[in-house]
């Protein structure tokens, strides 16, 4: 695993998740807020693996320490930015929903190296192939 790319998308991760969150907060009818963090989230670690497995050997393994490095990151930036500038509280933060996004965040990681190794065409991000230049006949 490469580690600082590794680190480099759960940043992108995190602040995917906190521009959407921040979004369904004031967008959306509170009865709903909870469903839709849990069909984002996983969108968002697919797309951000899809980035990371562009380059990277997708497997299931290294999908699962691809996830385990964005919930460490994600829990460290949660800790130095949400919830004392926004939270206030860990009591308040920590709650069962968040707790189900962590494991979508791993089992979707997983899937994610699993999808990409079986079908590496399916990288959201991928590279469009060069097309070969014809020579002009003179």
């Amino acid at each position: 695993m490469d580690l600082k790319r590794g680190i480099s998308y759960a940043v992108l991760l995190w602040l995917l998740i906190f521009v959407a969150i921040s979004i369904i907060m004031f967008a959306a009818p509170i009865t709903i807020q909870n469903a839709l963090h849990f069909i984002v989230v996983p969108l968002l670690v697919l797309f951000c693996a899809g980035l990371y497995f562009k380059t990277e050997i997708a497997n299931p393994s290294e999908g699962f320490k691809l996830g385990i490095t964005f919930l460490i990151v994600g829990t460290i930036l949660d800790i130095a930015v949400t919830i004392p500038l926004f939270v206030k509280s860990f009591a308040a933060f920590y709650t069962w929903d968040l707790f189900v996004g962590l494991a979508e965040t791993i089992i979707f990681s997983v899937i994610a190296g699993k999808l990409y190794e079986k079908k590496p065409e399916l990288i959201l991000a991928k590279k469009p192939k060069a097309k070969a230049k014809k020579k002009k006949k003179k």
